[in-house]
């Protein structure tokens, strides 16, 4: 017997075991027909496999794309993009809480309401959580 693709002589084991071309890979390209394999979910057992074409099966048309609705609430408000805001630095962070103690003190006659901006300013700056004279000495 020979190759359905090349026509070379076929080996006797391929015969028998049902192959009609060689084992070259341009006639496996050529000829090798894939099986259709659809695993069937069995209640309490393992999946079952079977042939495609022993279920009768016709392979499914493609569908029209689906616009995405987002979900039941997407009709109250329209999408907007995100966004996008630059973070802020420490240092803009901490030129603005100076800018704001400078125009307090500017208006503040009394000492001990000056001790007290001057406290609360100190405070905001721990919550900021960084290291005030290092990032002081970056900007000068």
């Amino acid at each position: 017997m020979k190759c359905r693709h090349c026509g070379a002589r076929l080996e006797s084991e391929r015969i028998e075991l049902g192959y009609d071309y060689c084992t070259r890979d341009e006639c496996v390209e050529a000829c090798f027909e894939p099986l259709d394999v659809v695993a069937v979910a069995v209640n309490k057992a393992s999946d079952q496999y079977v042939l495609k074409r022993d279920l009768g099966w016709t392979d499914p048309q493609p569908r029209p794309p689906v616009r995405d609705e987002g979900g039941w609430l997407s009709g109250l408000a329209p999408r907007t993009p995100p966004k996008t805001v630059a973070p802020r630095t420490s240092a803009d962070r901490i030129a603005d809480l100076e800018t704001q103690l400078e125009a307090d003190l500017a208006v503040e006659d009394d000492p001990v309401r000056r001790a007290k901006l001057v406290n609360d300013f100190n405070a905001r700056l721990r919550r900021l959580n960084i290291r005030y004279r290092r990032t002081a000495q970056r900007r000068a």
